[in-house]
């Protein structure tokens, strides 16, 4: 059986799924959430509850002076009952309300506050004589509506400690204390019936109450998860913000070169087309446009990535033979930079992925490490594999590194751990992230080590079933074709 809440079915969903609760006993089938509701609901009603116990022991104590009027023979017993038997056990019960004892268990003390008062009635029924005897059922109504409505008593605790009342009261008016037939039917009209509407009544305020706080429960949570999407939009409109701002940079640059020079060449400003000076120039455009292919291609390939549109075409290819011609790209730039720069990887790495892509994820792994090492430095490029048959790239080196708290962060696009306004270092920050999303369509991983100011390792790993080992025909040839004599090929480039 489940609870429904307005429209919604508390079992179609986890979240509100978490919140059923029988219809007979009013409890949630989820013990956590159980505590949890008893816990606030205690919290909440607390001063109301104290207030509640003190009105009915100060009520209960007032009842002897009708004691007084009514009862002419065993007025000692009656007194005994309620000053020396059950007011102090109200009044442990309200000055225990006051501690943390009665948080702990709050239910526990309000039904023996409930069951004092109700035995007390039944026993002062027991010890008089008529017509006193016929009129104390009217006090043991009283206990059960207070009892069942007021002192916040569970619904399942009230119900029994009523019905246990009520059949106290039988037992005492037929066998131990008789009372006459005709005046016990009425008083058992009066007292059943109150018993019936106390019992509906706290069913009916505990269904609202526990409603009531499924509903602020999940209306807490959601407005939670509402405030982390908003703070999710709001950082994600920041960082986009801040892309924005340093790919405005970034094309400006090159096309103001592509633009300037060749202004220069389209006027001649420096004589004919022929002299010596413009080939410098025309060297930079190649090298302007080239950054700018770059940019551009990363940001397709993270775009059609992010859309889920970037697709592989696997094909056969030596690792070694990849890391070979990406280093070679970069030997000139280190050399000019004062990098030292090198690598060591086995010539039977064979794999099936996408080769450009594969690529371009070393490409983009050696630009980061070059762009932050500083002269002097080193970077050092290992492929190797494990005893799974996985194939790792691993490229370290001693450059500016990574605080660890945002580590995670450069693997997000769009996120700059540095502001636009204040980067020392040109590019869009798209490289690890295309890197990561690459490695993924992969079946692969990515893992960065770095300590701030120490340097920076990735390392990326194909899975193993990508190994493949080639036959001399299918490779093209042997290691000597290639120009690899050592299986263990170390190959440095240094300025």
């Amino acid at each position: 059986m489940s609870l429904n809440l307005g429209n919604m079915d508390m079992e179609s969903g986890d979240e509100a799924g978490r919140f059923v609760f029988s219809w007979l006993t009013l409890r949630y089938r989820d013990r956590m959430i159980e505590r949890a509701y008893a816990q606030n609901d205690i919290t909440k009603s607390l001063p109301l509850i104290r207030l509640t116990l003190f009105f009915a022991t100060l009520l209960y104590a007032s009842f002897g002076v009708l004691d007084y009027y009514v009862t002419e023979f065993a007025l000692q017993s009656v007194w005994f009952i309620r000053f020396i038997l059950v007011l102090p056990i109200m009044t442990t019960v309200v000055i225990v309300s006051f501690t943390r004892v009665f948080k702990k268990n709050p239910q526990l003390f309000l039904s023996v506050m409930m069951i004092s008062t109700g035995t007390g009635v039944v026993g002062m029924t027991a010890v008089t004589h008529e017509p006193a005897s016929f009129s104390y059922y009217a006090g043991l109504i009283m206990v059960v509506i207070y009892g069942s409505t007021l002192v916040r008593l569970q619904f399942v605790y009230s119900t029994v400690i009523s019905i246990a009342l009520v059949v106290a009261y039988q037992w005492v008016a037929i066998f131990y204390n008789p009372i006459p037939l005709a005046i016990l039917i009425n008083n058992n009209f009066f007292l059943v019936m109150a018993t019936v509407v106390g019992i509906f009544a706290s069913y009916i305020q505990e269904l609202y109450v526990r409603f009531n706080y499924v509903s602020t429960r999940l209306l807490i949570e959601e407005k939670g998860r509402s405030e982390q999407l908003l703070a999710k939009s709001e950082a994600a409109n920041h960082a986009k913000s801040e892309f924005l701002a340093v790919v405005s940079h970034e094309l400006r640059t090159p096309l103001n070169a592509i633009i300037g020079f060749s202004e220069f060449l389209k006027m001649e400003m420096f004589g004919p087309l022929g002299s010596n000076r413009y080939k410098s120039y025309s060297e930079d455009i190649y090298r302007s446009g080239q950054h700018l292919l770059h940019i551009i291609n990363d940001i397709l390939d993270l775009s059609r990535a992010e859309a889920n549109k970037l697709e592989i075409t696997d094909e056969q290819f030596n690792l070694r033979d990849m890391i070979d011609g990406c280093m070679r790209m970069f030997r000139n730039k280190a050399a000019e930079e004062g990098i030292r720069l090198s690598y060591e990887a086995s010539e039977d790495l064979n794999i099936q992925a996408d080769q450009r892509l594969m690529n371009q994820v070393l490409i983009n792994l050696l630009s980061n490490a070059v762009k932050f090492t500083a002269s002097g430095g080193a970077i050092t490029v290992t492929a190797f594999s494990d005893e799974n048959d996985r194939c790792s790239i691993r490229v370290s080196d001693t450059g500016i590194g990574i605080a660890e708290e945002n580590i995670m962060r450069v693997l997000e696009p769009f996120i700059q751990v540095e502001s636009a306004a204040a980067r020392s270092h040109e590019g869009l920050g798209l490289g690890l992230p295309l890197v990561k999303r690459i490695m993924n369509l992969h079946g692969g991983t990515i893992e960065i080590e770095s300590t701030l100011g120490k340097g920076t390792t990735v390392t990326v790993t194909l899975p193993g079933w990508r190994r493949h080992e080639w036959s001399d025909n299918e490779s093209g040839g042997n290691s000597e074709d290639r120009g690899d004599k050592d299986p263990h090929l170390v190959r440095s480039t240094a300025p």
